[in-house]
């Protein structure tokens, strides 16, 4: 094929190089002939300006089609589910991964600061402690989160701390607390460390298995976006409230079906899907 040319994330084209898609494939658990064969099928289907998203979509589909593999592919499945979820929903799936971990949580909250009123997204209490949460949701899981984030948060928690002092709002934020989908670049890691902010993202931190995919892991709290369905299911499911997959594997099936408004037999099958996904992953 002629020589073609990626877009990377953050603009930059770099030469299709299709060793790194076999090197993809083998990182997520399939074999050496199977990450060859995938490699070939995608060069295939390159195309000059194509963009590292595109190409990371087209290895999942590749991916999901193979039975039985390891717990990277997992992983990379997850990854794009979180990148499905719209940014409330995110918000209401933090909150309950969150209450799982043994957090009081309050989802949404209106808190004057010494200056302005701020929206918090999530209230969380443990302990003594008391966590501002905000959470940033990306639709490209390779993007990063970066120093902006981390300055406007830290703003936002001083005016508040201002706030609390001058008996203006009940919140005595201990510290802030950052939840996102992708990673943070390394000023946004440094300038947190060293104003105390709490990260919580893809792959982070990797002590005490605290990254978001080791916590979602840990109590099995999946969001919906993972099962196998649909764009439009997935959005419903979200829409009406099934934000993970213990919402509807609680939920009787009739009230899905009246909720979803799709057949008894698609309902079933989202319903055995979200038990194979929690109960395989208690193994």
């Amino acid at each position: 094929m002629a020589k073609a040319y990626v877009i990377k994330a953050d603009g930059r084209r770099e030469e299709f190089r299709p060793e790194k898609i076999e090197r993809t494939c083998l990182r997520a658990g399939v074999s050496r002939k199977q990450a060859r064969e995938i490699s070939k099928e995608i060069e295939k289907l390159v195309y000059d300006g194509i963009t590292t998203r595109r190409i990371y979509q087209m290895v999942l589909k590749k991916l999901e089609r193979i039975e039985e593999i390891s717990k990277p592919a997992y992983y990379y499945r997850l990854r794009k589910a979180m990148a499905e979820i719209d940014a409330e929903s995110f918000e209401k799936f933090v909150k309950e991964l969150l209450a799982c971990h043994g957090f009081e949580c309050e989802w949404n909250k209106i808190i004057p600061g010494a200056s302005v009123e701020h929206q918090v997204d999530i209230v969380a209490k443990k302990g003594s402690d008391l966590f501002l949460v905000e959470c940033k949701r990306h639709v490209n899981p390779h993007r990063y989160c970066g120093l902006g984030v981390v300055l406007q948060v830290e703003a936002r928690l001083e005016d508040i701390k201002d706030g609390y002092k001058r008996s203006i709002n009940k919140y005595d934020f201990t510290k802030a607390w950052i939840v996102t989908n992708t990673k943070f670049s390394e000023h946004a890691k440094r300038y947190a460390k060293a104003k105390g902010i709490l990260l919580t993202g893809w792959s982070y931190p990797k002590r005490r298995r605290k990254s978001l995919e080791l916590m979602i892991e840990e109590k099995r709290v999946f969001p919906t976006t993972i099962l196998k369905a649909s764009s439009p299911v997935k959005r419903k499911l979200l829409k009406n409230g099934y934000i993970t997959l213990f919402d509807i594997l609680i939920s009787p099936e009739g009230r899905l079906e009246k909720a979803m408004g799709i057949s008894r037999e698609k309902i079933h099958d989202l319903v055995l899907q979200a038990r194979k996904l929690v109960e395989d992953s208690l193994h």
